[in-house]
């Protein structure tokens, strides 16, 4: 699995935040939180998935899936382009790694 983009948006009183991810051959699934956008609110939470051949289908899935759990329409949800993997992010990695540490000299 590859992720393809990140989803990023806003329905009625709830931010929108997840993933679309390649599954392989021309199938993608997105995965997407929703969460409320006033912190400690007595609002759910929901974690949802939705399913597409292309990533426009599946964007349009997202939407109808939020739509229909939140029951309010989506604002703005923005595809966001894939971000490199923390493997490859030199910046991640920097923060990442423990300073290296060498054995003592022997002489």
């Amino acid at each position: 699995m590859a992720k393809k983009a990140r989803l990023q948006g806003s329905a009625g009183n709830y931010r929108i935040r997840g993933a679309i991810w390649e599954l392989g051959s021309f199938a993608y699934r997105a995965y997407v939180h929703i969460v409320p956008a006033v912190p400690r609110s007595n609002l759910s939470r929901w974690a949802l998935s939705a399913d597409g051949m292309t990533l426009e289908e599946v964007f349009g899935a997202a939407k109808a899936r939020v739509n229909s759990t939140i029951g309010a329409p989506v604002e703005r949800l923005e595809l966001l382009p894939r971000t490199a993997p923390m493997h490859e992010h030199p910046t991640l990695l920097r923060q990442r790694s423990a300073p290296r540490r060498y054995p003592p000299p022997t002489d």
